[in-house]
C-alpha cells in the first residue's frame, strides 16, 4: 500500500519518520480488559521492593536544538542489592504506565540480585505519568517516536552514571518486554558506547503492515480440537453474515447494543469477536495457560457460537448489560485528546499508524477466522488522526533498526513459540554470532515472569540461557 502525498505531512512532523506496540495491536476495550484481569487476578501482584519512585527532568526534543521544553519523567531506583563495581540494569517500559509491567520483571529482578546491580526502571514517553506535552492532540504526539524513546533512555542512563561518578561505558544491560523488548535491542544499536548488552524477551523487531501471522498462529498454538472447533464455527458465521437476518441472529447471540447492519460496525463485531478468541495465545503462560482455559470454555459444550459469545462478554469487566460493536464508539475514544480521557490506548495506535502497522488481518487461507481486511484497519488511522491516506512507514522502520537482521551485537532474544509475535522476532542466533535467541513452549515475554511448578523445561531452560549470557556479557 501506497504511503500517499498526505503522508509528508506525518514524515515532516515525526522528523522524517526516523522513528518508531504489544504487546502491539490496535486493541478493543474488551480485550484490553481481559488481559488486565490476567495481570490483576490471575497473576497476582508483582513483589514490592524496596525501589523508590523518582522524576528525571528529560528533554521534549531531542533532536531540535532550539527547544528547550522539558518535562518530568518517572522512573525508579531499586539498589537493595547494589554492590560496589556491580553492574546496572535498566528496564526501558513500553505502552502502558511503568508500575504495568512488574510481572514481566520478576526474572530480571531476581539477576540484578545475582549480579548485585543496580535496577533502574524508566517510564516511556507519553504513557503513564510520564508526559512531554499538556494533551494529545496529533500536533503533541510529533514527539512519540522510538527515536525520542532511545534518546530519553540515552540522556537519562548518561545522567545517572554521570551523577554517580561512573563511566559512560559502565557495565550496564537494558531490558524489555514486548515492544520495549524491541526499543532494548535498538537501545544496545543505536547506543552502544552505554550498554555492553540488551536482552530482549518478545521484541518485534519487524514492522509489518498486514500482519496475517497474528491469528495464523492459533492454529499452531491450540490444541487440534479447539482449532477445529474454532474453524467450523467462524464457517457458521460466515454464512450468517451473507444475509441480514444472519447478522439480526448475531446482534442477539452476542448481545450487541445496536444493529449491525452497515459494513463499519459488521466489520468491527468481527474483530472484536476474532480478538476475543484469536489473540489468546499470546499470553498463554504458567500458571494461568489462558489459551488453554478458553478453549475449554469455549468447547464446554457443542453449541460454540453462544460458548464463543460468553467469552467476549466475560471479558468485559464494566457494568454494561450489552456488547458495544459500534466503530465510532472506538474512534470517538481513541480521538480524545486529554490526558485523564486515555489509558495509553491513542498513543499506542499513534505508534502504530506512524511506523509499526502491526495490523492484525487475516483471510481465506490464513487463519481459521472470518476475513479481516487490512484495509479497514488503515482506515481507522485516517479516523481517529485526521491524515488522509495515514499509512505507517514500516519500510523506513525496518530500513532503520534493520528488521530481523539488525547490526547490532551482544543481544539476546527470546521467543514463545505459542505466542503469535514470534513470527516479527528473531529466534535463531545470527551467522556472526552476535546476536542471540532462544525459543520455549509457552507465551508473551515468559521468560521475564515468575517461576512456577507448572514451567515447562524449554522455559527453565531458556531463562538460565539469559543468565549464562549475561554471565558472559559481563565478565
Amino acid at each position: 500500500m501506497k504511503v500517499l502525498k498526505s503522508l509528508i505531512v506525518i514524515i515532516a512532523i515525526t522528523l522524517s519518520l526516523v522513528v518508531l506496540n504489544v504487546d502491539a495491536r490496535i486493541k478493543t476495550p474488551l480485550v484490553k480488559a481481559r488481559d488486565h484481569r490476567i495481570r490483576e487476578k490471575l497473576l497476582g501482584e508483582p513483589p514490592v521492593f524496596s525501589n523508590e519512585t523518582l522524576w528525571f527532568t528529560q528533554l521534549q526534543d531531542h533532536f531540535d536544538t532550539t527547544n528547550t521544553n522539558t518535562f518530568n519523567q518517572k522512573y525508579t531506583i531499586l539498589d537493595d542489592y547494589f554492590e560496589e563495581n556491580g553492574p546496572i540494569f535498566i528496564y526501558l517500559a513500553g505502552e502502558a504506565p511503568m508500575g504495568f509491567f512488574g510481572f514481566q520483571e520478576v526474572q530480571v529482578v531476581n539477576w540484578a540480585q545475582e549480579f548485585k546491580a543496580l535496577y533502574l526502571v524508566l517510564e516511556h514517553r507519553f504513557y503513564g505519568d510520564s508526559y512531554p506535552t499538556d494533551d494529545l492532540s496529533t500536533s503533541n504526539l510529533r514527539f512519540l517516536t522510538s527515536q525520542q524513546a532511545l534518546a530519553d533512555a540515552a540522556n537519562f542512563l548518561t545522567s545517572i552514571k554521570t551523577e554517580r561518578g561512573l563511566p559512560l561505558d559502565y557495565p550496564t544491560v537494558v531490558f524489555g518486554c514486548s515492544y520495549s523488548g524491541a526499543l532494548s535491542s535498538w537501545f544496545r544499536l543505536k547506543y552502544p558506547n552505554l550498554v555492553v548488552a540488551s536482552v530482549a524477551p518478545s521484541g518485534p523487531v519487524l514492522a509489518q503492515l498486514n500482519y496475517t501471522g497474528y491469528y495464523a498462529q492459533f492454529s499452531n498454538s491450540a490444541a487440534p480440537d479447539c482449532v477445529e472447533a474454532a474453524a467450523s464455527t467462524s464457517q457458521q458465521i460466515i454464512e450468517m453474515t451473507q444475509t441480514q437476518k444472519g447478522w439480526d441472529y448475531l446482534a442477539s447471540v452476542f448481545n450487541s447494543c445496536s444493529p449491525l447492519d452497515n459494513p463499519t460496525d459488521q466489520y468491527y463485531f468481527l474483530y472484536t469477536i476474532v480478538e476475543a478468541l484469536g489473540s489468546t495465545d499470546q499470553m498463554n503462560n504458567p500458571p494461568t495457560w489462558i489459551l488453554n482455559s478458553t478453549c475449554t470454555s469455549f468447547m464446554e459444550n457443542q453449541d460454540y457460537l453462544v460458548n464463543w459469545a460468553a467469552l467476549v462478554t466475560s471479558q468485559d469487566d464494566s457494568q454494561t448489560t450489552c456488547n458495544d460493536f459500534r466503530l465510532q464508539t472506538f474512534i470517538n475514544q481513541m480521538q480524545q485528546t486529554q490526558i485523564a480521557d486515555q489509558d495509553g490506548s491513542r498513543s499506542w495506535v499513534w505508534q502504530t499508524c506512524v511506523e509499526f502497522g502491526y495490523f492484525s488481518s487475516t483471510y481465506p487461507g490464513t487463519s481459521v477466522f472470518p476475513t479481516l481486511n487490512v484495509e479497514e484497519q488503515v482506515r481507522w488511522c485516517e479516523l481517529i488522526f485526521g491524515f488522509p491516506n495515514m499509512t505507517p512507514n514500516v519500510d523506513y522502520t525496518n530500513y532503520w533498526y534493520g528488521g530481523l537482521n539488525p547490526s547490532s551485537s551482544n543481544v539476546m532474544f527470546t521467543n514463545g513459540l505459542l505466542d503469535p509475535w514470534h513470527l516479527l522476532s528473531i529466534n535463531n542466533n545470527n551467522d556472526a554470532g552476535t546476536i542471540k535467541a532462544v525459543t520455549y513452549e509457552a507465551g508473551h515475554c515468559g521468560s521475564l515472569i515468575a517461576t512456577t511448578d507448572n514451567d515447562p523445561i524449554s522455559l527453565t531452560n531458556a531463562r538460565q540461557t539469559v543468565f549464562k549470557f549475561l554471565q558472559d556479557v559481563l565478565a
